[in-house]
This record gives structure tokens, C-alpha cells and sequence, in this order.
């Protein structure tokens, strides 16, 4: 709300949502792969997906439901420290709660913990001018084009397209994750999608199973529909693709030699990097400090 010329978060400190995940939840891949991170929530969102996973915690009609807790930025940053992980800002959108955000962030900067930002990406370019300094790693959601935007999410492309190339051109890890609902997303859209993130300069982008959510009950997207979508992203300079909630391979490999450089797919995680390079010297995208 604009409280006196200032806007706030009217629901500041109100911590809906918990918890320590491994990284890879968020999803990151390549940034601090198998180590963990405080995940937290405040209630709230500036999109209507009906497809939403976290609508309990996001959709305007359980605000008044909603059970938190009050802890304070301070708080936070000393449980993460005593946990000795990154924070990530997530679970619903961490954009309409940039106060709270901007508060823990600075107190985490200033205690040298890593940060992950969740987001839609529905940035205005002057709260990602703002938000930038303090964010290590994002992951950002670019769920379609602009028809599916106002389809189901009664939003609009253009400001997460603008955010994605932004961050791109930073020295921040950025990975870009779309959920694929089978039959509303076409191989055609994949193309398109594939071929705008590969001109803006993603390396990461991850393309993930629909489960029926929230208001949208079609049925869940195919194995099958999901392994031609990643046969397609591969046409794309896109170096790193991975399909989520799903069976398909998890593990990284090295974009010229073809060496497996992070394996995921026995359930832990193991890095065969060194600096942050393959065996064959080639650096691999992220940060694997």
C-alpha cells in the first residue's frame, strides 16, 4: 500500500512459509549445487496463475487465512548464519514484499551470506535497479508468450522478457525455468521460447511437468510430451537444459566435451569441477564457490 508517499508491505515481518531446501528445489543447478538454503515466504502475489503450486500463500483469497509468524530481518540473517546457507527469497512472490526483502538481503550482504531470489520476473526496471546489488542468483519463471500470459495469468510477457535480458547481461547466475502444460504449450512454443532465451543469453533454462494446481485441472504433462520439448530446446545455443518433475536426466554436463562435470541423478549431489572448470578447462556457467 502507499502509506503517507511511501509504499510498504502491510504484511511486514509476517513469515507464512519456512523452511531449509536443498538448492536444487528452487531449481538451481548451477549455483552452490548440493548445498542447502533457508527458503522464506510472506504472503502475496501481483499475478493470478491458474495453475498456481503456492496458492495458499499468494492468491488474494486466502490472504485472511493465512497462518504466519513474526520474525524480524535480524532474526532471519541469524538463522541463516547459524545454519551457515544462502537465503532464498520464494514460495510466493518476493517482489511484493521488497521491503522485507531489501531488509534481509542488506543484513545478509553485510554478514557475507549468498542470496536467491524466486521470482515471476515481473520486475519494473526500477525495482530490479533496486533488488540487483543485493541478489546472488535468480531464478525466474517465464511461463509463455503473451497470449498464455493474459490466458492464465491475467499478466503480461513483456516485463519478465525485459528482466531475464537484463539479469543476463549481469555476472549474477541465472536460471530460467518454464512449466509446460501439455496441450495449452506446443513444440511450436518451445521453439520460441527456445530461440528468444537463447538471443538474450540464458544458459540455464529448465522446462518442467504440469501437475494439475489450484484452478486448472488438466491433465498432467506426459514423459513423452516432455522429452520432444527438450529435444527440441536443444536446437538452441542454451547451454544447460533439464526437464523437472520429471524422471529425465538430471546431470550436467560440459558444453564441449561432453564429460559429466555434476551428478544428480543418484538422488545426492556430486561436483567433478575444479574452479569451477571441467577436466578439458572449460568453465562451466554459475558459481561453484
Amino acid at each position: 500500500v502507499n502509506r503517507g508517499g511511501t509504499i510498504i508491505t502491510e504484511n511486514y515481518g509476517e513469515v507464512v512459509a519456512l523452511g531449509v531446501d536443498p538448492i536444487e528445489k528452487k531449481p538451481l543447478y548451477h549455483f552452490r549445487p548440493g548445498s542447502n538454503t533457508l527458503s522464506v515466504a510472506l504472503f502475496g502475489c501481483n499475478l493470478f496463475c491458474s495453475f498456481c503450486q503456492n496458492y495458499i500463500i499468494s492468491q488474494h483469497e486466502y490472504y485472511h487465512h493465512r497462518a504466519s509468524q513474526i520474525i524480524t530481518p535480524k532474526q532471519l540473517v541469524s538463522k541463516a548464519k547459524a545454519l551457515r546457507s544462502s537465503i532464498s527469497f520464494t514460495y510466493s512472490e518476493p517482489i511484493v514484499w521488497q521491503d522485507y526483502l531489501l531488509d534481509v538481503a542488506t543484513l545478509a550482504k553485510e554478514a557475507g551470506l549468498p542470496t536467491i531470489l524466486v521470482t515471476s520476473g515481473t520486475f519494473s526496471e526500477a525495482s530490479l535497479k533496486r533488488i540487483m546489488p543485493y541478489i546472488d542468483a535468480f531464478s525466474i519463471d517465464l511461463k509463455g508468450d503473451e497470449a498464455f500470459y493474459k490466458k492464465y495469468c491475467k499478466a503480461s510477457a513483456k516485463a519478465v522478457i525485459k528482466s531475464v535480458e537484463a539479469i543476463a547481461k549481469t555476472g549474477k547466475t541465472l536460471e530460467v525455468t518454464t512449466l509446460l502444460i501439455e496441450g495449452e504449450h506446443t513444440l511450436g512454443d518451445v521453439h520460441a521460447l527456445g530461440s528468444l532465451l537463447s538471443d538474450v543469453g540464458v544458459r540455464v533454462w529448465h522446462l518442467s511437468r504440469y501437475h494439475p494446481a489450484y484452478k486448472l485441472s488438466l491433465p498432467a504433462t506426459s514423459e513423452a510430451f516432455l522429452k520432444a520439448a527438450l529435444e527440441v530446446a536443444h536446437h538452441y545455443e542454451i547451454l544447460h537444459i533439464y526437464g523437472g518433475n520429471s524422471r529425465q536426466d538430471q546431470d550436467t554436463y560440459c558444453p564441449v566435451c561432453n564429460a559429466l562435470v555434476i551428478a544428480r541423478s543418484s538422488g545426492s549431489v556430486h561436483s567433478y569441477l575444479h574452479e569451477g572448470r571441467c577436466s578439458c578447462s572449460q568453465p562451466i556457467y554459475g558459481s561453484f564457490v
